[in-house]
């Protein structure tokens, strides 16, 4: 007994400064001198529920505590259970931990070990809670989809969206819970407008990743801004789940507010702008939303979205009334009554449940007649169970239901193979349900998925946080969490306490959690440093800087010019306006910094007056020189004046540069410094990009010279020429392995404004034909004249005019031979029947503006496209074909009203704005 004493009061006098291993050991002698006390197996489980290693050693430890209940005196078993299962509690063996409270709550135990138990039954439930919200398991994936992944991945960023949804569609089809494609596909729709679609694939996006903070953010901004009231709730829902994964997307609390006010919750919106702005937000739309607010006050808001009831599968009147009088008749003549019934309806399956329980089996033709009725099989299975089948009748019905398509019938069938011991197959259905849009039985799936996943070892605390974010209570969050960040603490806990110091608006206290928290705390440190400037964390900026991350060169300068040094600032705010995306909320505060820096500092502004007053006269210089020896040919805006027929060609030219070389190759100047290699070969290959546009322009100076024009030499043309200048200069650069940044990045301006306006301008320079009605009275004159003179049918035409005229970007020859070719067509083909004529502007379903000529006729046969693209060029329609394609057109077939059949046409794109 004294040694039994000297172990506890050994291991209460270390335990503020032994280790937990000297704690254990002190512990595990007192049970083994004394193995009927309980407080040593109560303190060593309460000691091992904390242990980093308690996961590895759960059997053994659980083992001895299991001993030594059976050892202690009955009295002191349930204080003993209670410490038990806590421990199963924090080695994730949560239906054992309920299991063992159940059995005390059963026993009836006094005041105060009920007390505890109901306060550790609550955590288990939060804990629960908690571990819902964890992301379902990733698929397995073989390395030839992931490969057609990054595939269509690069296809999306270049534009060709349509490429990349069709690859996503296969992909999920392949591995509906795999959720990289699942977020290639929403991006996919996103960038081909198809924004409901893409809501519908958020969400199940965020079904199977809870914590994939852009798809929340991206799903909320479509239902707050395309949605109605009755999407209020979920915009609110998921702009709540993105602000709670990322405390930094502050401009979501403003969407917030708005659909707070759509809904009449008027303090919610008022709140939520409060947040925005003590979260360092600016936006000029704060005063009207809290005008708004405040007008509202008040009001009452009633939106929640109902889902439609499926209506029930209905029998005959005649089997119902059998079903009925079944219900009140003895076995043998029930029994006749349902076989009846089910008889008469073979899908009623109310009285097919009813006929098994009575030994019947299940009629064949009550399976024939739900062999293509998903819910109705799953409605079956359902019904057997319940009157007691076994597994093996009802698998079949879920198989062909899940064939079938019902979704909550593989929510059934994991249960059902569960129950039969396949574990893979059961979560196999779990990954696909959760996958399915709208589940009903989400909560009861991921409880499922708790029996089949191993809980995830690590703390529970941030996800239980979460949670009290997404409620908006972060002071919850902070109590879940500790509530102050202390050096030593694991980064992720302070991580997380930065996350709700942010979230609540507190960034001083935000930055100090993210200062502790290390380099990993650096991309969020600079975010917030970036709103509410601090000089004591310009170190962690610096190194952050150092690392690539924009929002710190823009805290670094905001510090600088807080200490009045912008000669220091200017530098840090131009590469921070060089490297940051599109989409950083720094970029119009950092735009409105560097205009007030470069007109209050006299000496920037001169130095770049003087950079300019002297390429302005090294340019005059040079153009003065060229110009006497190399005068002859004109620039392209002269030729076009003189030969319009040439703009197809250098419209072409013109697209094609800006398209394929200053968008998607000179584009990658701006991933300097960190990635030279890459921007170099995207300059220098497959040919230097100042060869390709020279190449181009060649090519147009030869059509030139067929249609009897000169241009100027590449060297001089205005537009083309400082355009392969530069693009050589940074070529040279980039061959050169300590070629100047800094000039890299003023080619790389001048190449994204000033010669890209350039090229914007020739596309301008088009002809431009206004036909009015007299216009288009003398040309249909000149066809009848020439058809009559041929002894063709002639039938006078109706014009039909929108306004009073329309502008075609199509030279005036052209567009009159491309009439007259329809005029003539529809003529043929209407054989004195009727033609109409039709002239205007409409807008295609991408939002574009056309300009529209089109000849209609009343004759009973059909034309298409494709006939059309089959004929030979040179004469009627095919001749309309290429001439329209040549102006940039495209031929067009459509039906018309009676008393007309068809017309045929050519669209052209609205001429541009002059």
């Amino acid at each position: 007994m004294i040694a039994l004493f000297a172990a506890l009061l050994a291991a209460g006098a270390s335990g503020q400064s032994s280790a937990p291993s000297s704690l254990e050991r002190s512990y595990r002698r007192a049970i083994s001198l004394k193995p009927s006390r309980w407080q040593p197996y109560a303190n060593l489980a309460q000691l091992l529920a904390e242990a980093p290693d308690r996961w590895d050693r759960a059997e053994e430890i659980l083992a001895l505590l299991q001993r030594g209940l059976a050892s202690v005196p009955a009295a002191a078993q349930p204080a003993l259970s209670l410490r038990i299962a806590d421990f199963e509690r924090s080695v994730g063996r949560i239906a054992q931990a309920k299991a063992r409270l159940a059995a005390l709550q059963e026993a009836n135990p006094r005041s105060d070990v009920a007390r505890r138990l109901r306060e550790l039954a609550d955590g288990i439930g939060e804990e629960e809670r908690a571990r819902a919200i964890e992301d379902w398991p990733e698929p397995q994936v073989a390395e030839a989809p992931r490969a057609a992944l990054a595939a269509a991945e690069a296809r999306l960023e270049q534009g060709d969206a349509r490429e990349a949804l069709a690859a996503s569609e296969k992909l999920c089809a392949e591995q509906p819970a795999w959720r990289g494609a699942r977020w290639l596909r929403a991006r996919a729709l996103e960038a081909m407008g198809r924004v409901d679609e893409e809501a519908r694939e958020l969400r199940i996006l965020t079904q199977l990743a809870p914590s994939h903070a852009a798809a929340w953010r991206r799903l909320g901004e479509i239902l707050a801004q395309q949605g109605g009231l009755f999407e209020a709730d979920r915009a609110d829902e998921a702009l709540r789940q993105a602000l709670a994964l990322e405390p930094s997307s502050i401009e979501l609390w403003l969407l917030r507010a708005r659909v707070a006010i759509r809904q009449g919750r008027a303090q919610d919106a008022q709140r939520a702008l409060e947040r925005f702005e003590r979260a360092g937000g600016a936006s000029p739309e704060v005063a009207r939303l809290v005008a708004v607010a405040r007008a509202q006050a008040g009001l009452a808001a009633t939106a929640q979205e109902e889902r439609p009831a499926l209506q029930p599968r209905e029998p005959s009147q005649q089997a119902r009334a059998l079903f009925q009088r079944a219900a009140s008749a003895p076995p043998e003549m029930a029994r006749q009554l349902l076989q009846e019934a089910v008889d008469d309806s073979p899908g009623f399956v109310d009285a097919v449940g009813a006929l098994f329980a009575l030994g019947a089996g299940v009629p064949e033709k009550t399976v024939q007649a739900l062999d293509q009725d998903g819910p109705g099989l799953l409605e079956l299975a359902a019904r057997l169970r319940r009157a007691g089948s076994g597994a093996a009748l009802v698998a079949p019905f879920l198989d062909r239901a899940v064939q079938l398509g019902a979704p909550e019938a593989l929510h059934a069938r994991a249960a059902l193979r569960l129950e039969q011991g396949d574990r893979a197959g059961a979560l196999e259905d779990l990954l696909a349900y959760a996958a399915s849009p709208r589940p009903d039985h989400l909560e009861e799936a991921r409880a499922l998925r708790a029996q089949l996943v191993p809980p995830a070892r690590d703390d529970v605390s941030a996800l239980q946080a979460r949670l009290r974010l997404v409620e908006d209570r972060p002071e919850a969050a902070l109590a879940v969490l500790g509530g102050r960040c202390t050096p030593g603490s694991p980064s992720s806990r302070l991580l997380a306490l930065g996350e709700v110091r942010e979230f609540s608006g507190q960034l001083r206290e935000a930055l100090e959690c993210y200062q502790l928290a290390g380099d990993v705390g650096l991309p969020r440190l600079a975010r917030v440093a970036a709103r509410s400037p601090d000089a004591r964390a310009v170190p962690e900026l610096q190194r952050a800087a150092g690392r690539g991350v924009p929002a710190a060169l823009w805290a670094l300068a905001r510090i600088d010019l807080d200490q009045r040094k912008p000669d220091q600032a200017l530098p840090l705010v131009e590469r921070f306006l060089a490297t940051a995306g599109p989409d950083d909320p720094g970029r119009a505060d950092a735009r409105a910094a560097r205009e007030q820096i470069l007109k209050t500092t006299t000496a920037a502004t001169e130095a770049r007056l003087r950079k300019r007053v002297a390429a302005a006269l090294g340019a005059a210089a040079l153009l003065a020189a060229l110009a006497s020896s190399f005068w002859g040919g004109a620039t392209i805006e002269r030729a076009l004046r003189r030969a319009p027929r040439l703009f197809p060609t250098a419209a072409r030219a013109a697209a094609e540069v800006r398209h394929d070389v200053l968008k998607h190759r000179a584009s990658a100047l701006g991933m300097l410094p960190s990635c030279r290699a890459d921007v170099a070969r995207a300059l220098l290959s497959p040919e230097p990009a100042s060869q390709a546009v020279a190449r181009r322009y060649q090519e147009l100076r030869k059509t030139g010279r067929a249609q009897g024009v000169s241009l100027r030499r590449l060297s001089r043309e205005p537009v083309f020429g400082p355009l392969v200048r530069d693009l050589a200069r940074a070529e040279d650069l980039l061959r050169e392995p300590s070629g100047s940044e800094a000039e890299l990045a003023r080619l790389d301006e001048r190449l994204r404004q000033l010669h890209a306006a350039r090229l914007s301008s020739l596309l301008r320079l088009g002809p431009r034909t206004r036909l009015d009605a007299g216009a288009i009275a003398g040309w249909i004159r000149d066809v009848e004249a020439e058809m009559r003179r041929g002894g063709s049918s002639w039938t006078a035409p109706s014009i039909l005019l929108q306004g009073m005229e329309v502008e075609f970007p199509v030279e005036r020859g052209a567009l009159s031979t491309i009439f007259a070719n329809l005029l003539r067509n529809a003529q043929a083909a209407a054989q004195g029947g009727k033609v109409i004529v039709r002239l205007g502007e409409e807008r295609d379903a991408a939002g574009r503006d056309l300009t529209v000529l089109l000849v209609g006729d009343s004759a009973p046969g059909g034309i298409s496209l494709e006939s059309i693209e089959r004929r030979e060029t040179g004469r009627g329609l095919a001749l309309v074909r290429d001439l329209t394609r040549e102006w940039q057109g495209h031929l067009v077939v459509r039906s018309e009203e009676p008393p007309w059949k068809k017309a045929v046409g050519a669209c052209f794109p609205a001429p541009p704005a002059t």
